[in-house]
């Protein structure tokens, strides 16, 4: 699902390897392996996000993607992603990465919206966006709210963390999904920002 794509913060355009490499998400594993020291579960606005699956394409970049418990990740409807890159990319061109993958999605997908907040001293951007999909003939609205962190790993290096929230809506009832999302936005981005970014030092 093309979903499934636009939701990895990195643009191939950048590390195209990495993207060929990973699942998508209909194919993970029941399994996870926790790459990041993040076992779970992560407590976000006030539920709690399990682990559900995990990927390691290469040596510096790890996904993780956290779900409520009795959700599934091909028809998930509210998920907590954690991501490391620690190839030495900055922050404002892994940012740049993923809005020109947006600008690209404007002309087959309509819905296509995105707006960036960024913190003072520019060590933090948030990108919130929203994107649909119609490809299985079913229509798939989701909202995302990416926070992308510029680190220092124990090594010395740079490293950026992507710590997110997804929300989907599937078939009929988009509308009504979208009213909600005007009020409901605007306290998941207040939750991202205020929320202590999961620690993510990778595991040996």
């Amino acid at each position: 699902m093309l979903l499934n794509g636009v939701r990895n913060f990195i643009c191939a355009a950048l590390v195209g390897a990495y993207l060929a490499m990973a699942a998508p998400a209909f194919a993970q594993s029941p399994d996870p392996v926790d790459y990041l020291g993040i076992p779970g579960p992560i407590e976000f606005a006030g539920t709690q996000y399990h682990l559900a699956w995990s990927s390691r394409p290469s040596a510096d970049y790890i996904k993780h993607e956290y779900l409520p418990s009795g959700q599934k990740p091909e028809t998930y409807t509210d998920m907590v992603s954690v991501e490391l890159l620690t190839s030495g990319v900055s922050l404002a061109d892994t940012v740049k990465a993923q809005t020109a993958m947006l600008d690209r999605r404007k002309s087959s997908d309509p819905l296509v919206n995105y707006q960036l907040l960024q913190n003072p001293n520019g060590s933090q951007i948030v990108l919130d966006f929203l994107i649909s999909d119609e490809s299985t003939g079913t229509l798939v609205v989701e909202w995302d709210a990416y926070r992308y962190v510029s680190v220092a790993m124990p090594d010395g290096k740079n490293a950026v963390i992507l710590f997110a929230i997804s929300r989907r809506h599937y078939g009929e009832g988009a509308s009504d999904f979208l009213k909600t999302l005007k009020t409901r936005r605007t306290a998941d981005v207040d939750a991202l920002v205020n929320h202590a970014v999961p620690g993510a030092e990778p595991t040996k």
